[in-house]
């Protein structure tokens, strides 16, 4: 049986949503109770976040979308 990586994201999609246990988590995303409990007590303490050097890219016709709800 193959590993699958999850990405912090994968995990974070879950947790906000709220309605899952984490044993349904592990479930869904093919990894072991374990591994979404570490990512679990990561994403509740903070210790992931946006660094200042972080850039996003996006389309220039997103941009243009963007300013004009502003």
């Amino acid at each position: 049986m193959k590993k699958v990586k999850r990405s912090f994201d994968d995990y974070v999609a879950y947790f906000r949503q709220g309605s899952l246990n984490d044993r349904e988590i592990a479930s869904r995303l093919g990894v072991s109770r374990v591994n979404v409990w570490r990512m679990r007590q990561k994403w509740e303490s903070g210790e992931i976040s946006v660094n200042e050097d972080s850039r996003v890219t996006i389309s220039e016709d997103t941009f243009e979308h963007l300013v004009a709800q502003t």
